[in-house]
């Protein structure tokens, strides 16, 4: 799996010019998205399917910061499926 790469937008950013931290979880579903659609389950396909995905839980452990112009890495792995609930980290 290719990981997720978003670089940190001027919007994205505070007076400080610090990334806003609710950002970071916005990055993470766009990461989720991506991963789905590099394993062949898009959106489109899943909602073909009649299957949903909701997100039930999100846990977040700020490590450093990010300013404008930085490139952020998501990477997705499978931490469990049970063939009804796919849990990511």
């Amino acid at each position: 799996m290719e990981p997720y790469r978003h670089i940190v937008q001027y919007y994205e950013t505070d007076r400080m010019g610090v990334t806003h931290h609710s950002n970071y979880i916005r990055w993470m579903e766009e990461a989720r998205v991506d991963f789905l659609r590099q394993i062949g389950w898009g959106y489109g396909k899943l909602e073909a399917a009649g299957i949903l995905s909701p997100v039930t839980a999100v846990e977040c452990h700020y490590r450093a910061s990010t300013t404008f112009s930085d490139e952020v890495t998501v990477r997705v792995t499978v931490r469990e499926f049970s063939g009804v609930v796919l849990k990511l980290q």
